[in-house]
């Protein structure tokens, strides 16, 4: 049996879209269970009622849980792992979708034949009405990563940017069998910590090439608005689970001995330390609307200049986790090498190494 588990919090306009998904399903052996996390009207019967009026014999099990209180996504999401009584789970959010009919047969199939613990694959991202297609997710360059099937390069690129999403990664139970639940000392962010954890500790997050979710945007990692938990969230997990990683890598000799050079102007430059800030030649951007404007009194130009300088009289330091590998790509096409003339730099990361 595999148990589609389905979190909830106020948010129930697409939920009918999200269980007819699962309800045309061809897999055979499907346990659907639902957490509601506090919610002030959330529509136990009329849920309940929809599934069992338009469920078939593919369908064994029905679970809806009510917390009486807000747990937050963390806690909500561990209590139900707890509740399903499948073999593997595919978690789903109630505004996202299964990609097609045969999704959870293919990914079950892909347990049994492979013997993964946990494994990944791709989904693509619409317009909150399902039917404007945006991107698909993970990028080429983060596919090849997964597909590397090495555990320490994945670790490592994980602590540079969070590219694994969990509502397309299903498990076996055997996982949460040799590595316990999900660390509840996190409230929103119930994937990236989890898989840093993991490949920290040995385990590889496998890659299935297939699309599985078609995928919402607009949720709590996705809307383009940071709350303060979240933040924390992902401070917490920097610290937590990469400190070491950074520690090593990280040279301060690279701001005393080089000319440094900035890309990206958003928050991670912005929030980063004045002493960073202070030692920035000029900064560059992919984004013409602000080349030869200024950010904070510096120069914001083309990436363009980059290859006019003496490769080896320079470090550019990347203020950005979304784009960091993108960036990477464009660098590493002209020349530059990781460690040695670019690296990632947010504010966490120079929390983590003033240490």
């Amino acid at each position: 049996m595999i148990s589609v588990i389905i979190l909830c919090y106020n948010n129930f306009k697409y939920y009918k879209e999200c269980i007819d998904s699962i309800l045309c399903q061809t897999y055979s052996d499907i346990e659907i269970v639902i957490s509601d996390d506090g919610s002030l009207d959330f529509p136990r019967d009329e849920i309940y009622n929809y599934i069992y009026s338009n469920m078939s014999n593919n369908i064994k099990k029905i679970t809806i849980n009510i917390n009486e209180y807000n747990l937050g996504i963390v806690k909500n999401y561990n209590k139900t792992i707890k509740l399903s009584e499948g073999d593997y789970i595919f978690y789903l959010a109630i505004d996202d979708v299964l990609y097609d009919k045969n999704v959870i047969k293919d990914v079950v199939n892909y347990f049994r034949e492979t013997g993964e613990l946990i494994f990944t694959g791709y989904k693509d991202v619409y317009n909150s009405d399902l039917n404007e297609y945006i991107k698909t997710l993970p990028r080429d360059n983060e596919v090849e990563i997964l597909k590397k099937k090495d555990v320490k390069i994945l670790y490592e690129s994980l602590c540079k940017g969070s590219f694994i999403s969990g509502s397309n990664t299903p498990f076996s139970k055997k996982l949460i069998d040799k590595y316990g639940y999900l660390d509840e000392s996190y409230c929103y962010l119930e994937d990236y910590p989890r898989y840093l954890s993991l490949t920290k500790r040995g385990c590889n997050i496998g890659f299935y090439d297939r699309k599985l979710i078609k995928y919402r945007s607009g949720g709590v990692t996705t809307s383009g608005k940071i709350s303060d938990v979240l933040r924390r969230d992902i401070r917490r997990a920097t610290i937590e689970e990469c400190s070491e990683y950074f520690q090593q890598k990280w040279n301060h000799q690279w701001i005393i001995d080089k000319k440094l050079i900035g890309w990206g102007t958003g928050d991670c430059y912005i929030n980063s330390t004045d002493y960073i800030k202070n030692n920035i030649v000029y900064l560059v951007d992919s984004n013409k609307s602000i080349q030869n404007t200024k950010i904070e009194g510096k120069l914001v130009l083309s990436p363009d200049v980059l290859v006019k300088e003496d490769i080896n009289n320079i470090f550019i330091l990347i203020f950005s986790y979304a784009n960091y590998f993108d960036i990477a790509r464009c660098l590493e096409r002209s020349g530059f090498k990781e460690y040695e003339h670019f690296f990632i730099c947010t504010p966490n990361i120079l929390e983590v190494v003033k240490k």
